[in-house]
């Protein structure tokens, strides 16, 4: 679907068009925006919390099971100990980018196991073995209050708005 929108109103184009001289071109905020919005999402792999602060789920016996199996080691007491944010999340923690363009900033990652881990899954929602068990919700995308404040301040600072 497609919206177009003509105006014909001279003070009002005017009025517009003068305030996209005054601010120009946004992408070297949204580039600044995207810079802090990457540490933070980063970030929350440490804390092992999402956007809104709240906890993520350790991760399942069957799912420390599985690393111990994975990575082929018998001190599965250690591996009991794992975070949630560790394993194979390490990869993904590292693989948090974001891209500007023609004035929007987009956040994401390029791991295929990205969506699960934010959104959860179901056992079995895959296939028969995938995943071998429930997954949970471990949001990691998304603004918390501190993100907010952040671009409210970077905004502010650029355009001197109060």
């Amino acid at each position: 679907m497609s919206v177009s929108v003509t105006l014909d109103d001279k003070e009002v184009s005017s009025a517009l068009q003068a305030l996209l001289d005054a601010v120009g071109n946004i992408d070297p905020v949204l580039n600044e925006i995207g810079e802090v919005l990457i540490d933070s999402t980063k970030d929350r792999f440490n804390t092992e919390t999402a956007p809104d602060g709240e906890k993520w789920d350790a991760n399942s016996t069957v799912t420390l099971l599985n690393y111990a199996g994975r990575f082929k080691t018998k001190q599965v007491a250690r591996i009991k100990n794992k975070k949630a944010g560790t394993g194979e999340t390490k990869q993904l923690r590292t693989q948090i980018f974001y891209n500007v363009s023609n004035g929007e900033l987009e956040i994401g990652s390029p791991m295929i196991y990205a969506g699960t881990f934010h959104f959860g899954a179901k056992k079995g929602q895959y296939g028969k073995r995938t995943p071998w068990g429930d997954i949970p919700s471990r949001e990691f995308l998304g603004l918390s209050e501190n993100d907010r404040e952040s671009i409210l301040d970077i905004v502010r600072d650029r355009f001197a708005f109060s």
